[in-house]
């Protein structure tokens, strides 16, 4: 059976697909079989890992009956699996509002894949909108990535709150696996007050490698493909690469 990760943020800007996509890329890498899951209208995970086009994408499974093995594909710029996001999911909670038990049905959408991988990875739209709900119920665990800004103390204190709103109100919710600190910028003064405020509030839930924002990284996405394939002497690629290896180990 495998686990499923929702990577989440209400916030947009925060480093949030970058870091699924090299979660997923770097798990891949050490030997497990994953995958990325678009639930974003914009694709920008897909469009990062080299995708020309975004259909068929993940609303066909949620609003067609679609079954995602059919979906399934693996993009040009890494081995992983995606299911590509698409214009059509801006949509979604007017198409799926009215649907009975509108926020189990990426759950049910997810059931055929449960043998098929070691791990599936929800990269989430800036929002707390029915997709995000759906992918918080779906999963095992959710990751918070945050930008070491003051406002982000405010956003993630809203979104664990949230979730166990949902856990209370539906009996099922993903637990926090950690929080990822993205694009620091260590030439700002209170960056380093702000990650300190954060693991004093979260304490070991804040992962130990900090990301700090790369050249190299958007570079990376620019040509479609992960930093590990771009620039793999880099220090985006060690960053991630460590991250990836701690994100494991939690897991187990």
């Amino acid at each position: 059976m495998s686990v499923t990760v929702s990577l989440i943020n209400n916030k947009g800007g925060v480093g949030k697909t970058t870091t699924a996509i090299h979660l997923a890329d770097g798990s891949q890498r050490e030997d497990n079989d994953v995958l990325l899951i678009d639930l974003d209208a914009q694709g920008s995970a897909s469009l990062a890992l080299g995708c020309d086009s975004m259909e068929p994408s993940i609303g066909a499974v949620l609003y067609d009956d679609v079954d995602p093995r059919e979906v399934i594909r693996t993009p040009p710029g890494s081995e992983i699996d995606l299911i590509t996001g698409a214009s059509s999911l801006k949509n979604a909670d007017i198409r799926l509002s009215q649907e009975y038990g509108r926020e189990q049905l990426l759950t049910d959408a997810l059931d055929p894949l449960e043998d098929q991988y070691d791990m599936i990875l929800l990269d989430c739209p800036p929002s707390l909108s029915l997709l995000p709900v759906n992918a918080i119920v779906a999963s095992d665990y959710f990751v918070v990535p945050v930008e070491p800004e003051y406002l982000a103390l405010e956003g993630i204190g809203s979104l664990l709150d949230t979730t166990r709103e949902i856990r209370e109100g539906i009996g099922t919710a993903a637990e926090l696996l950690g929080i990822v600190v993205a694009q620091a910028d260590f030439r700002a003064n209170s960056t380093g007050q702000i990650i300190e405020i954060l693991r004093e509030e979260h304490g070991e839930a804040v992962f130990d490698t900090v990301i700090r924002g790369n050249v190299r990284v958007s570079e990376a996405a620019s040509y479609g493909v992960p930093v590990y394939e771009h620039a793999p002497s880099s220090t985006g690629a060690r960053a991630y690469s460590d991250l990836t290896e701690e994100f494991l180990h939690r897991l187990q």
